[in-house]
């Protein structure tokens, strides 16, 4: 066997020379005594195992970095760097935060000493003499769990490039489908204002016209959420009197609340709050609010717009007098496709991602969003924003 470490140049451990068994863990052992390292590594030997050999601190640094072990067995008391310096040298590094630490030592069998082990990174405390039985069982156990959190990441690696090929192939579906949708409506407008038609005929188109509608705000929903999942969501800063913004959204809303015989008011205070956010980002931000509560009140109810200015931060409330919002249900609306138990009081339709979309715009201005509704007496959407003037 080749030895590479310490305070003479040894070669790396390689127990397996069969090439046709494959070589499931990594070992890294390290100790000052070159006799208790090959004391271990015949108590620990298998087959699908390959061990390394450290004499020293730097060394096993070293070997860590370019073998990247399943587990590594490390010695305390060692000249020039001890066991506790080379494991906070080995979390600091971003390659070999992850892997698992089993102390071995024959001196400091101290509380405080496991204790500061732990705090260092260490998951597990070995005592010279080492129990042969205990040492293997320890050991294989914490293989097993490193291997599993190996297969975590590899499948969590492989989601996240599934994840961006399913946003990339979601936002080029919804962007060729925003076109012709537009298209639909625009010419449903045009022949409902310009032709003479029946009734039903009418009617008809009405449909294709609320149809179409449904479909492209779906399919813009979309499209944010691809850009937000993919990393594309940008924010345009700007200074501007969110008061006097979310007035003239509001007034905007106004014509579909009136439809469904609603009141709809603002107030603030103070009656002029600068802030600097993303203008067309919260008026995203307000309108679906804004048609959340029109479309779940019941007709000849008050829908209030509440601004209030606390210090550094301007909360905005939505307030509602509508069916509300059952308590179990409450947890999953910012979830992107989750809708509830309650339909629109006159059969408006939701595609289940408006606020899961207000939550990351809120998110990524660093404010906070939440809801306080209670089943028959209506629901309260509030934001928090920081004013940053």
């Amino acid at each position: 066997m080749e030895k590479e470490g310490g305070n003479s140049k040894m070669e790396t451990t390689v127990l397996n020379n069969n090439a046709d068994i494959e070589i499931t863990d990594k070992l890294l052992l390290v100790d000052d005594r070159i006799e208790n390292l090959y004391s271990l590594e015949g108590m620990l030997q298998m087959d699908d195992r390959q061990f390394f050999l450290a004499t020293s601190g730097n060394e096993a640094l070293k070997i860590a970095l370019k073998e990247k072990p399943s587990l590594i067995m490390l010695d305390v008391q060692m000249p020039e760097m001890d066991g506790f310096e080379v494991a906070k040298f080995l979390r600091s590094n971003a390659q070999t935060k992850n892997i698992p630490i089993l102390f071995v030592t024959a001196i400091n069998k101290d509380h405080k000493y496991v204790t500061q082990a732990l705090e260092d990174g260490a998951v597990d405390y070995l005592f010279k003499p080492l129990d042969v039985r205990v040492t293997r069982a320890k050991v294989a156990t914490l293989l097993r769990l490193s291997r599993q959190q190996e297969e975590l990441e590899r499948k969590n690696l492989q989601l996240a490039k599934l994840n961006l090929e399913k946003n990339h192939l979601l936002g080029m579906a919804a962007h060729d489908l925003r076109g012709p949708l537009g298209h639909i409506s625009a010419f449903t407008d045009f022949i409902l204002e310009e032709a003479e038609l029946k009734k039903e005929h009418v009617e008809f188109l009405n449909i294709i016209k609320k149809t179409s509608k449904h479909l492209l705000n779906m399919v813009n929903n979309l499209l944010d959420v691809s850009k937000i999942e993919s990393g594309k969501f940008e924010l345009n800063y700007q200074s501007f009197d969110l008061v006097q913004h979310i007035v003239g959204i509001t007034d905007i809303n106004r014509t579909n609340a009136q439809a469904k015989s609603l009141t709809l008011n603002v107030e603030a205070r103070p009656s002029v709050i600068f802030i600097s956010a993303d203008a067309d980002k919260l008026e995203q931000v307000m309108n679906n609010l804004l048609s959340n509560a029109i479309k779940f009140s019941k007709s000849g109810t008050n829908i209030m717009v509440l601004i209030e200015r606390h210090d550094r931060d301007v909360e905005v409330s939505v307030i509602d007098q509508g069916q509300g919002i059952p308590l179990d249900e409450q947890k999953k609306l910012f979830l992107p496709f989750q809708k509830t138990s309650v339909r629109g009081t006159a059969g408006e339709q939701s595609t289940g991602l408006g606020l899961a979309i207000i939550k990351k715009i809120i998110d990524a201005h660093k404010g906070t969003i939440r809801v306080d509704s209670k089943p028959g007496m209506g629901s309260t959407f509030s934001f928090v924003l920081p004013v940053n003037e």
